[in-house]
């Protein structure tokens, strides 16, 4: 069983999702600048198990964004928005890179909506990223803010790069407080400072912390079997 749609926020903006196949729901977070797409080397071994969603965040993808700011906050309540209207009052979360970012914030926000957290190469502050990472994106920013002085279309452009030079003001004390199992899963090449991936782990309860060796940012795409395998026996509960 497959659907998809839009769903409309408060404030007017359309999100697009998609929801596959039937059991406990499992919500995919992309990443900055991407779409659900990103996770389409899960959807076939991860169907089997669970109920799979995907939303594209707001002003990413499929979705627009009629709102003139773009934070973790604000897409995390989009998010909350989304499962209610979908009828999802509980869920596991998988995301990756800035989502891990929303996960976590959404997590914060609604742990009693959260029932396992997997974090794929998120951060909590810039500076947890490597220098490479830095100037990659500062680089952005500086790129999508020509755009918007240039035009006002390109406004999304510069909002999203802006996400990856700010801190995502996630609550470490929330994180603290989790009670759900999580697990932060990352490369070792990752452009999220290895120390960085483990304190992000330490702050919550009883989270795991794996690092495959010999892979970058994007585990889940150049590594899928591996990755696949790991967040699967999580999600199910085994070791």
């Amino acid at each position: 069983m497959k659907t998809s749609g839009y769903l409309t926020m408060a404030d007017g903006t359309d999100i697009f999702y998609s929801v596959i196949g039937e059991g406990k729901p499992v919500l995919f977070l992309h990443g900055n600048g991407g779409n659900s797409r990103f996770f389409r080397y899960q959807v076939a071994p991860f169907k089997h198990y669970f109920q799979l969603i995907f939303l594209d965040s707001r002003a990413h993808g499929k979705s627009n964004n009629w709102g003139e700011q773009l934070n973790f906050r604000l897409m995390a309540r989009d998010t909350k928005e989304a499962l209610d209207a979908l009828g999802v009052e509980k869920t596991s979360i998988v995301g990756f890179s800035d989502g891990a970012n929303l996960a976590m914030a959404f997590a914060a926000l609604y742990p009693e909506v959260v029932s396992k957290l997997v974090l794929n190469s998120g951060n909590l502050f810039f500076s947890g990223t490597k220098l490479i990472g830095r100037i990659t994106s500062y680089m952005q920013y500086a790129f999508g803010a020509a755009l918007n002085m240039i035009s006002e279309k390109f406004k999304d452009t510069r909002l999203k790069a802006k996400l990856l030079v700010k801190d995502p003001d996630i609550s470490e004390g929330a994180l603290r407080h989790l009670r759900c199992p999580a697990m932060v899963i990352v490369g070792a090449r990752d452009v999220v400072e290895t120390a960085h991936s483990k304190y992000i782990a330490s702050l919550i309860p009883n989270c795991r912390y794996v690092e495959v060796a010999k892979e970058g940012h994007r585990l889940a795409r150049t590594n899928a079997r591996v990755f696949n395998q790991i967040v699967i026996n999580f999600l199910k509960g085994a070791s």
